[in-house]
């Protein structure tokens, strides 16, 4: 039987389970990350300037995406060179690595500025890592599904993946209710990290007991009848940048918007909002639930849509939403949860239109280097500054107005420029062929 036909029941998932095994520790290290913001300001820069410490913590959050674009490559090149396994298996433990290795640093108390320079080297190999795992997950999944149900699949993928950010939040809020402030101040939010290690393992030995994708395996076949090594990277930059920059265009808000919440939600609820931790906590659990109920939705919607049109609701949305979302979240307890709910609700609209478009907008021979670069680029510039940029701007304001009309601006431009690119969103038989022009007419 067809393996893209089969892709049902229990086949079906064990392979989104093992393919969004890397993303739920990426998502859970955000979560992590964001919701002990205030405490890796306090442990790993000087004192006496709780704002500045604040924003420093979140400087190496955005430098820490300069990496992505490399992971995106050097995975890429694995995953379209020697298979979608091999890169799946390889980044998780690079991914994991990075944020196990938090869980072990010394502080600026024990190590002085060597405590930050190790934080970032942490921060650089987990974003190096991440950088091949999106790309390379929706792509194996998206290869086992039959056509008339890959938005589906990938969003059951990326709901999944989404659950890693609910377990940061929720863990850091059961240790700190367990443990008394200053122990988790000392050493629990370590825990957290550490949390990495069995998460790496068991994301290797789920992955080795699943099969490679049928369309990798065609492109195999085809490229030893060609008798030509595969160039994904430069096939990449010479045939299809112009995709690129128009995916990288497409997928700002969302870059933006998934960090927002991933990483800078709770304290913008606390610094902003004024809430307590414990509500903030809650408020950034409920919006993640949120997301993943988007996520579900919009996955049956964009099959029925079309990953185009899909996109343009979901930026007209977002852009309407922006503002109104954000300055409800600040608003006290009641708004922050339907604020939130609101910002949870348009990422999960954004998520799976955005990540579908990795694979679908690039083909097969390089599909996961073109498509892990251009989306890695789009998450260092939008997404790696934004809790650096929401703080900036809500400081500036003195209030969430700034990084509200920035979400709504993106997403505006998320919408016209996918009206605008029609054709990059149709598929091409021509371009699409598991083998790129140029090396059938060396074949022949």
């Amino acid at each position: 039987m067809n393996a893209e036909l089969d892709f049902t029941g229990r086949r079906r998932w064990r392979i989104i389970i093992a393919a969004s095994a890397g993303n739920f520790a990426e998502w859970y290290d955000w979560g992590v990350y964001g919701v002990v913001a205030t405490i890796l300001a306090a442990r790993f820069f000087p004192g006496g300037n709780p704002a500045l410490a604040l924003v420093n913590t979140y400087a190496l959050f955005a430098l820490g995406y300069f990496a992505r674009p490399f992971g995106g490559m050097i995975f890429g090149y694995i995953g379209d060179r020697l298979g979608r396994k091999r890169a799946l298996s390889l980044s998780i433990l690079l991914t994991c690595g990075g944020t196990a290795m938090i869980g072990l640093l010394p502080t600026y108390a024990q190590l002085g500025f060597a405590g930050p320079a190790l934080l970032l080297l942490c921060r650089l190999a987990q974003s190096m890592g991440a950088g091949g795992e999106y790309a390379s997950a929706i792509s194996f999944v998206y290869e086992h599904s039959p056509a008339p149900r890959r938005a589906r699949n990938v969003a059951t993928l990326v709901s999944t993946t989404f659950v890693g950010i609910l377990v940061g939040p929720a863990l850091a809020s059961l240790l700190s209710a367990v443990m008394t402030r200053s122990a988790y101040d000392a050493y629990g939010w370590r825990i957290l990290f550490l949390l990495g290690i069995p998460l790496a393992v068991f994301g290797v030995y789920l992955r080795s007991r699943v099969e490679e994708s049928p369309e990798f395996e065609r492109l195999k076949t085809e490229r030893k009848k060609a008798a030509r090594a595969a160039t994904p990277l430069r096939d990449a930059f010479r045939s299809h940048w112009a995709t690129m920059l128009v995916f990288m265009v497409c997928t700002a808000s969302f870059a933006l918007l998934s960090n927002t919440i991933t990483s800078y939600l709770t304290t913008f609820l606390t610094s902003v909002g004024h809430l307590a931790s414990s509500d903030a906590y809650t408020v950034t659990i409920v919006s993640n639930l949120l997301v993943i109920v988007g996520t579900l939705i919009m996955g049956r919607v964009c099959d029925r849509l079309g990953l185009r049109r899909a996109l343009v609701l979901a930026g007209v949305v977002t852009a309407l939403l922006g503002v109104p979302s954000l300055v409800l979240a600040a608003s006290g307890i009641g708004g922050a949860y339907l604020g939130a709910a609101l910002i949870g609700a348009c990422k999960g609209l954004l998520a799976v239109p955005t990540l579908l478009a990795i694979s679908q907008m690039f083909p097969t021979g390089v599909r996961i280097t073109a498509g892990a670069l251009a989306y890695n680029v789009a998450q260092s510039i939008f997404g790696g500054t934004g809790p650096v940029i929401g703080v900036w701007l809500n400081a500036t304001t003195g209030g969430p107005y700034g990084l509200g009309v920035y979400l709504a601006v993106l997403a505006a431009i998320t919408a016209v420029a996918a009206l605008a690119a029609r054709r990059m969103f149709t598929p091409d038989p021509a371009r699409d062929t598991l083998v790129p022009p140029t090396m059938q007419v060396e074949s022949r």
